[in-house]
């Protein structure tokens, strides 16, 4: 029977591809547009670069601490309760500002937002990976991947837009109706949820060190990291380097939106890079692409200057996540795909726990310059291990 498939053999009760892509849409771009928006306001509250940084690591402590534990919870009893308890907690974690706006309350919210969006985040790609074999599979990631671009394009515009016209306490309100409006439609959609997964039987007694013994999953977890810190990075510093150099709210949503449009081009992009180059290759020039752009950022200050840079740069920043979430489900072992996953996020969040709060402390002693320029050593390093494992290991 197919994997997809229900027990009673109706493919058309599970949920689709395109169902999910209609909730994670709305959920990511309340939670992307939340970022935005708590970098802005603490700004607006006096926050120095170190406490942006230390903003920032707030978000990925619970995922660095529950991410495998979420993984294993996704392999063991299926996607339906983790998405709906982390679409549910995230989105009581982006409003709550509103009900006490202050600079402690955006960590509160940053920590709340990080643990339910971990819960939902790990299920909705376990269960994307559920949904197709092959081909099928590969595709489903990408289509996901392709969403995720989209809100990040929605989120932080929106974001910006509402904060211009509407302040930043309100936009807290209206993110929050979005990602409710996201819960409600997973609600809805539930019971098309499989309740539990088949994974395929395992050996007794593995262990998650397991999984860093296998040398392709190794250079996969190392690329990952270095991908998501990019991500982060730049999301919650071009925030702040625009407010420096006296960008408005709106064009800094815009510089971000134009990111996310690249994003989605390189997304749409994707099967036809990898056909031609292989996932391993594709991956390897987009990332040495992103560090490159990362180095000129520091040196212009113009609204389209820095949105064509940061156009170029989410060209080969957006295919770093699909392409790391496919070759960690395609090495994971058998019945043990959210586990793999997991365990990729906890060492992605283990990076955005440290580094940001390291750059932040470097922004606030020297300025913001070398927190971009860093950031491109970080990334290009990272990849040129990977590169050098895999010639060596394949050689």
């Amino acid at each position: 029977m197919p994997e997809n498939s229900t027990a009673t053999g109706v493919r058309s009760q599970l949920i689709t591809i395109y169902q999910l892509m209609f909730v994670v849409v709305l959920w990511n771009s309340a939670y992307k547009g939340g970022r935005v928006l708590n970098t802005l306001y603490a700004l607006e509250l006096g926050a120095t670069p170190l406490h942006i940084g230390l903003l920032l690591a707030t978000y990925g402590v619970f995922p660095l601490l529950l991410a495998v534990l979420a993984g294993r919870i996704a392999d063991r009893h299926g996607a339906r309760v983790p998405v709906i308890l982390g679409m549910l907690v995230c989105t009581l974690g982006i409003m709550l500002p509103w009900f006490a706006p202050s600079l402690p309350l955006l960590f509160v919210a940053a920590a709340v937002t990080g643990f339910g969006f971990i819960l939902g985040q790990v299920a909705f790609q376990s269960l994307v990976g559920l949904l197709g074999e092959g081909e099928a599979r590969t595709r489903n990631f990408n289509n996901y991947a392709l969403i995720v671009a989209v809100a990040d394009f929605v989120g932080p515009v929106f974001a910006g837009f509402s904060i211009d016209h509407a302040g930043h306490v309100p936009t807290y309100l209206f993110l929050g109706l979005l990602g409710a409006t996201s819960v409600i439609a997973i609600i809805v959609l539930a019971k098309r949820i499989p309740r539990h997964r088949r994974p395929a039987p395992a050996p007794a007694g593995q262990r998650m060190t397991d999984l860093f013994r296998d040398a392709d999953m190794r250079r996969v977890l190392i690329a990952s990291a270095v991908v998501m810190t990019g991500i982060d990075l730049f999301q919650l510093y071009i925030p702040l380097y625009g407010h420096q150099i006296g960008l408005s709210a709106s064009a800094i949503g815009m510089i971000l939106g134009a990111a996310a449009v690249a994003t989605f081009v390189s997304r749409a992009l994707l099967p036809t890079l990898v056909s031609r180059y292989s996932e391993e290759k594709t991956l390897l020039y987009a990332l040495f692409l992103t560090a490159a752009m990362f180095m000129l950022i520091p040196f212009f200050k113009s609204a389209i200057v820095l949105a064509a840079i940061c156009f170029t740069l989410g060209l080969g920043m957006g295919l770093g996540q699909p392409l790391t979430v496919v070759l960690c489900y395609r090495y994971s072992p058998a019945g043990r795909a959210g586990e793999s996953l997991g365990l990729r996020i906890a060492i992605n969040n283990s990076m955005h726990v440290v580094v940001p709060a390291l750059f932040g402390a470097v922004g606030a002693a020297f300025g913001l310059a070398p927190v971009f320029w860093a950031n491109a050593g970080v990334i290009a390093a990272g990849n040129w291990y990977a590169r050098k494992r895999a010639a060596g290991e394949t050689g």
